[in-house]
């Protein structure tokens, strides 16, 4: 099983994949018997100035990153589940949502209703889910999707120095 964490200040959510399939949402859990996990959270700080190497290569592609530096919260959220899990023997990824529907071609803002309504129409080309229309929920989807295309040959590793996250392989 495949999870994905939306990593929030406040709140954190989780999706799940068997298959093709979300069999859950919601806050996540410890008591699943997961092989991987996504978490959308900057796993590893720059080593100097704002950005990781791994986000200037996303930035030439056309990638907008928000610096980790200004995401210290989020960054230790992170690293907790990132801790917890893998001393659970869990593989754990860094992932970016928004990279994901960039280089699948859903670019639209999650902001808006109608943005998230084409978000969901084009997930449900790789999975069946439950309908949500929790923005969280699903950057919660898309960080266990984007494993579960590495896992299955089809994501890489954009990597540096400082870190690396796992993307969909994109066409160069």
């Amino acid at each position: 099983m495949i999870a994905g964490i939306d990593v929030g200040k406040r709140k954190s959510y989780m999706a799940v994949i068997e298959g093709e399939e979300v069999t859950y949402i919601g806050e996540p859990r410890f008591d699943i018997p997961l092989k991987f996990v996504g978490i959308d959270a900057p796993l590893t700080m720059p080593k100097s100035g704002f950005f990781r190497e791994c986000e200037r290569k996303l930035q030439k592609i056309g990638i907008v990153v928000i610096p980790p530096i200004f995401l210290r919260d989020i960054h230790e959220i992170g690293v907790r589940f990132m801790e917890r899990f893998r001393s659970m023997g869990v593989e754990v990824f860094e992932v970016y949502p928004y990279a994901t529907r960039y280089i699948l071609g859903m670019r639209y803002s999650k902001k808006k209703r109608e943005g998230r309504l084409k978000i969901l129409e084009g997930l449900s080309k790789y999975l069946k889910f439950p309908y949500t229309e929790d923005h969280n929920e699903i950057d919660a989807i898309i960080s266990a999707l984007t494993v579960k295309f590495y896992l299955n040959g089809k994501g890489e590793n954009i990597c540096g120095e400082d870190g690396c996250i796992t993307v969909p392989m994109m066409q160069r």
